[in-house]
């Protein structure tokens, strides 16, 4: 595959993870559905279409004589699942419900502000200059979006903010935890078995499943297409893909195109418009994950 065939990929799969955003803020104006039965719905859905890429790829197999060979991996996987998976989708989603889909993006993209924080703490040492700066950046940009510069009053619902943190917090953890399981299990068959492990958890909350036809009505498909078909197996495909062929510097780079992808599609569709000092907010969020790997590569760290 050609770099610049890898570089696409990547970009399409930020751009899908944009719409599915947009989408789920259309599927609340359409639907009578809540966030946790969206959350569970796209995760049994997602998990099927990922167990049948596995079978395709051939890591059912492998990942099943992996099971039965080590079944406690299964208790890690549920982990992933519950605590990665599902609760990064249902606090996202919330984060939509609660503001919109463009802001709830922008303040998810700090997870890797959010990263070094953690890995700061964890090894016990202050982060370096590049890493500060990146921190710094997310905190500002976040302010001026969800305050428009002025601290006395809110521009995004403090519900959104909250949210979106959530997400963004336990997204770190999803790419955290799972580095052992996927040196042992295929990708698609790791994303089948957690997601179905986190569609589970949330039956003793909702069992909407049982009645998923009401989900897919004339104003919804599409929605719910672009959530699930596009936004989860798509989006993920590519990005695995072009992640073979790409070094983690330019991945990162080229996923910048999430929450600019999002902002597009909130002034497209929902006619959203942000007040110059909020665009600048979204500006210093995209520069905050730009900024470690352009520094390093400048010498600054």
């Amino acid at each position: 595959m050609s770099h610049v065939s890898a570089v696409l990929l990547v970009l399409l799969a930020g751009t899908m993870w944009a719409a599915s955003g947009t989408a789920a803020q259309d599927f609340y104006v359409q639907s009578h559905h809540i966030p946790v039965e969206l959350t569970q719905v796209r995760l049994f859905l997602s998990s099927g279409l990922f167990f049948l890429l596995a079978w395709w790829s051939g890591g059912l197999r492998r990942g099943v004589r992996t099971l039965c060979r080590s079944p406690r991996l299964l208790l890690q996987m549920a982990v992933h699942g519950i605590l990665g998976i599902m609760i990064v989708q249902f606090s996202y989603f919330k984060g939509i419900a609660a503001g919109d889909a463009a802001a709830t993006t922008v303040i998810c993209s700090t997870s890797p502000a959010l990263m070094i924080l953690y890995l700061a703490a964890r090894r016990r040492r202050l982060p370096h200059m590049a890493e500060l700066l990146t921190v710094a950046a997310a905190v500002v940009g976040v302010f001026l979006l969800v305050t428009g510069g002025d601290p006395t009053r809110l521009s995004v619902p403090m519900d959104c903010v909250v949210w979106s943190l959530v997400s963004g917090a336990t997204f770190v953890f999803a790419m955290i935890y799972p580095v052992q399981l996927l040196r042992r299990f295929d990708r698609f068959f790791l994303l089948a078995v957690c997601m179905f492990f986190g569609g589970t958890a949330l039956l003793p909350v909702t069992q909407v499943i049982a009645d998923v036809g009401s989900f897919f009505t004339a104003q919804t498909w599409f929605d719910l297409f672009v959530i699930i078909g596009l936004g989860t197996v798509v989006a993920l495909f590519a990005f695995a893909l072009g992640l073979r062929w790409l070094s983690p510097a330019e991945t990162a780079i080229t996923a910048t195109i999430e929450p600019v992808a999002s902002v597009f599609f909130a002034w497209l569709i929902f006619d959203t418009h942000f007040a110059p000092v909020q665009a600048g907010g979204i500006v210093l969020v995209i520069l905050a994950i730009l900024m470690p790997n352009l520094l390093r590569k400048w010498g600054y760290t």
